[in-house]
């Protein structure tokens, strides 16, 4: 289940109007309404703890006032309390019978919790209640589309596209929806589609850096670097202060081999989010290929510095996630750039703890084990390494198997 795809619908549905608008067979005391708004005008701020009080306080004023029993409902969703969000739309049900908002939450409940065909039941009895109801639209295709993803072998992506349709033709405004059928086309491979979707939703929110970042690597699936480039900046400027902006624009410089500019873009992220792992790690990466470079002209002096660089970025980013495999295996490699071989084996032994089939630590612990005269060590490893059979490595594999008939061969 895709807990994030459920929580968008939740959110989604929080602020419809619809749910607060529908006129009720019971008519609450004007103090309860009052405390019932006050619970809306909280939950639109996701003050989750002062709504809810707001609507117990409704309810209790009238205790079949179905529009607050509804909003209660919806607290205990947002809060991932499913039992008690049932009970909730439910209660709202049998008193309204017509109330299409309880019908519509209720199967999102079902949606959250795994009970897809109830969940399409539900939310069509919602539809049949209020057949313009743009959200109800919206959380059939995610039912769809969820549907599909437990049985991929049939694909209910045409219904899923069909209702998200329907629900941008009576609300052209949903940004969500724009946004699902742009995720659903660029799965697809209908690159063309999804850049409208992704375009349309930025219509309705221009400011969503989240959004803008997608359809940036988007345009990278494309092969449009071009766009892409000028689609992470202009997600930075809209957030300067966003650390995945500039993380995703340092991807991309690094990607295209503009080094210094990815270098100055992974120093901003860490100002911003100084515990990124990945920028730290990819600051020590873009040193090492520095430091290559100039040991490559000759400048061994410079090399050692990046190299020196290198071990810091790379020992940084393993003081945040100490399992972070690619981090341990390029600080043995800078290690043995600086000429320190017992530092280096150390940190790859450390590195095959954590993940006994990485390749290249597998290949690299096995040489260097070689050239230290520890033969055995040496065969287990490169073994290892070749039973693998990573067609991107052919000539280590080849490499890797002289030493090993050298020795006798694997077991």
């Amino acid at each position: 289940m895709n807990k994030k795809i459920i929580l968008v619908a939740c959110l989604l549905l929080a602020f419809s109007p619809s749910v607060y608008a529908k006129k009720k067979p019971v008519q609450p005391s004007e103090r309860a309404a009052f405390h019932n708004n006050q619970g809306v005008s909280y939950l639109n701020k996701g003050e989750l703890e002062r709504a809810e009080f707001e609507f117990k306080t409704a309810v209790e004023l009238s205790p079949e006032y179905a529009e607050a029993i509804n909003n209660l409902g919806m607290i205990y969703k947002m809060k991932g309390q499913y039992t008690e969000a049932e009970k909730y739309f439910k209660r709202a049900i049998y008193i309204d019978k017509n109330y299409s908002s309880a019908y519509n939450h209720l199967g999102t409940v079902y949606l959250a919790e795994g009970r897809i065909e109830d969940a399409i039941k539900m939310i069509e009895k919602a539809i049949k209640k209020e057949p313009s109801f743009a959200d109800a639209y919206y959380n059939l295709g995610i039912c769809y589309i969820e549907k599909t993803k437990k049985n991929p072998s049939h694909s209910y992506v045409k219904f899923a596209e069909h209702y998200f349709k329907k629900a941008t033709e009576i609300n052209p405004n949903l940004k969500l929806v724009h946004t699902e059928l742009a995720n659903m086309y660029r799965e697809l491979g209908d690159y063309e589609h999804a850049v409208i979707r992704y375009r349309l939703a930025l219509e309705d929110d221009p400011s969503d850096v989240g959004t803008w970042l997608k359809l940036g690597n988007l345009y990278l699936e494309m092969k449009e670097p071009f766009k892409a480039q000028n689609t992470f900046l202009k997600a930075v400027e809209i957030n300067p202060s966003s650390a995945e902006a500039h993380q995703q624009l340092a991807i991309f410089y690094y990607n295209e081999g503009r080094y210094d500019d990815s270098m100055n873009e992974f120093t901003e992220v860490i100002r911003l989010n100084p515990l990124s792992e990945v920028a730290h790690f990819r600051l020590g990466t873009i040193k090492l290929h520095m430091g290559d470079s100039k040991k490559e002209a000759g400048d061994i002096q410079l090399a050692r510095e990046y190299y020196a660089q290198t071990a810091e970025e790379l020992k940084k980013a393993l003081q945040i996630n100490p399992t972070f495999v690619d981090a341990s295996y390029n600080l043995g490699l800078a290690y043995l750039r600086l000429g320190n071989q017992d530092a280096a084996k150390k940190q790859w032994e450390l590195t095959i703890v954590s993940d006994p089939t990485h390749p290249q630590t597998l290949y690299n612990l096995g040489q260097l084990y070689n050239h230290l005269g520890q033969k055995k060590a040496s065969k287990e490893l490169l073994c290892k390494f070749v039973n693998l059979q990573i067609k991107e490595f052919a000539g280590e594999i080849e490499t890797a198997r002289k030493i090993i008939i050298s020795e006798g061969g694997c077991p």
